[in-house]
């Protein structure tokens, strides 16, 4: 966004989080999962008291950077392959040679829109519970464990899936319920019921995405995802483009490259068994799943409003730009602005599952110092990325809208908008990766807390504020969440600067692991 917001950022003191430096900083102790909140925060606590993080020898910043970077490769290109699948299925979609083009293109992206805040949002955020539950189990070499929280996994998201598949199954009247034009709701609910098979197979593979990273195996997913995206546009081409099914042919090549994610790790684990005996080491235990529901719940929800509210949140601005005076300009300018932010934030959420990974393992090996390290060094290897991509997109601003669209008002307004806004993706990246830290931590409430309040009290309001009433339009909507993401990143920052005790997060991981 524009230089106030910029000046905004420079004036968050977040610098001393970029540093190498340990031991150093007060912090809080939180007494337990329940009692988490902010009123509970009331003195800070030296770390250099605590016994766990006196007694750690110090690690050096270089490996710390080396181990990150193994971690980062391979998630930052799992995470981009599973971004693909909505981008292909629109362009899928945009390309049927028939009048109703238009119309296919609307109903995909109600669709996938749909499905993203009613069941995505949902499942990969109640799902997150094993970034912390997993993560650390494997630092404390309680591998066991893993298939446990895995097994309590699988029994609340098929709970869940319930109200997903019944919401979803009648998008078409929900739709016209707000008013969509009738064929476009039709269109919508058809490919809709089309990609509900998939969901399940989805996430049971986020499931197991999850417990394989949280074990540092990452190599594998990349493939597995490489594969699903090409099972995914070669059945949705086929049946849409040579086929008398046509449109909902792409759903249906959706649900197939979903299907084909946990079908791959079959053949995977026979050729790697270890990769599933160490954790999975003995029969379906249900009565051992359902002890956990409730410690799952408890960072399950939390993580699902991180992930839901950021998502919502852009959700609803693409709402909002629907509303403005020229909106078929205005839509296209914010959706390249989309695409753009979500392209680059794939990279951030590379960073920001490393940066999980190496604190949650960390944190469960009773390593507080090195955990610290970890969300130093992640920190500042974001900072870096950050302002490059920054630089990137102000210089290429009048290019990279021509990418997307072609010449005419929507491109030259997505060029001004991304050139104000090109700094602010800095603050994306620091929020990215510092929920990954939470998340490692096993603070989600906090991070959810901050994320709701930021956006939603503050963001959203002011964006809409900004377009209207003093005109800015798309700008003004994008300089609205963008203060948002800064006021986010400032509470969290606060809380992990002033409030935290690290030992005490390692007592807390190694009491939650042992339960």
């Amino acid at each position: 966004m524009d230089g106030m917001f910029w000046t905004t950022f420079h004036s968050i003191n977040i610098f001393p989080l970029i540093t190498v430096s340990i031991g150093e900083m007060s912090e809080h102790n939180d007494k337990s999962d329940a009692e988490r909140s902010f009123l509970s925060l009331v003195s800070p606590q030296s770390d250099s008291a605590d016994p766990n993080y006196s007694t750690e020898p110090k690690q050096k910043a270089v490996g710390e950077v080396k181990t990150l970077l193994k971690l980062v490769g391979p998630v930052m290109l799992t995470t981009f392959l599973e971004f693909l699948p909505g981008f292909l299925s629109i362009i899928l979609a945009g390309n049927i040679d028939s009048p109703l083009s238009q119309h296919y293109i609307d109903a995909a992206t109600f669709s996938i829109m749909l499905l993203n805040i009613t069941s995505l949002s949902v499942g990969l955020g109640l799902a997150s519970a094993l970034d912390t539950l997993c993560s650390q189990a494997y630092g404390a070499k309680r591998l066991e464990k893993i298939g446990v929280y895995f097994q309590t996994g699988v029994i609340v998201l098929t709970v869940t899936l319930v109200p997903m598949l019944l919401i979803n199954s009648f998008t078409e009247s929900i739709l016209k319920w707000l008013g969509q034009n009738g064929e476009v709701a039709h269109l919508t609910g058809q490919f809709s019921r089309w990609m509900l098979p998939g969901v399940p197979c989805l996430f049971l593979y986020e499931l197991t995405r999850k417990v394989l990273q949280a074990q540092n195996i990452m190599t594998p997913l990349v493939a597995i995802a490489a594969i699903g995206n090409v099972v995914n546009v070669a059945t949705g081409y086929g049946l849409a483009y040579h086929t008398s099914i046509g449109f909902n042919g792409i759903a249906m090549g959706r649900s197939l490259g979903n299907f084909v994610l946990p079908l791959l790790l079959v053949p995977y684990f026979v050729w790697r068994p270890r990769h599933l005996r160490q954790w999975w080491r003995r029969s379906w235990d249900s009565k051992a799943a359902t002890r956990y529901i409730g410690l799952f719940l408890r960072l399950g929800v939390p993580g699902m409003l991180m992930l839901g509210m950021e998502m919502w949140a852009f959700e609803a601005l693409s709402i909002l730009a629907g509303l403005l005076p020229d909106s078929v300009v205005a839509v296209a300018a914010h959706s390249v602005m989309v695409n753009v932010s979500v392209l680059i934030y794939t990279t951030y959420d590379g960073l920001s599952v490393a940066a999980n990974i190496r604190v949650g393992n960390c944190l469960g090996a009773g390593m507080p110092r090195t955990a610290k390290l970890a969300r130093t060094v992640a920190l500042t290897i974001t900072l870096t990325l950050s302002s490059l991509f920054a630089v990137l997109l102000f210089a290429l601003s009048g290019q990279i809208p021509r990418l997307f669209l072609d010449e005419g008002d929507s491109a030259d307004l997505a060029a001004d908008v991304m050139a104000v806004w090109s700094p602010l993706t800095v603050m994306d990246g620091l929020n990215a990766v510092i929920q990954g830290v939470f998340r490692g931590a096993g603070m989600q409430n906090h991070a959810a807390i901050a994320n709701g309040v930021s956006y939603y009290v503050f963001g959203v309001p002011l964006g809409a504020l900004l377009a209207f009433q003093c005109s800015l339009g798309v700008k003004g909507l994008w300089f609205g969440i963008s203060f948002g993401n800064i006021l986010a990143v400032s509470a969290m920052t606060v809380l992990m600067l002033c409030y935290w005790s690290w030992g005490k997060l390692a007592d807390e991981a190694r009491a939650r692991t042992n339960l």
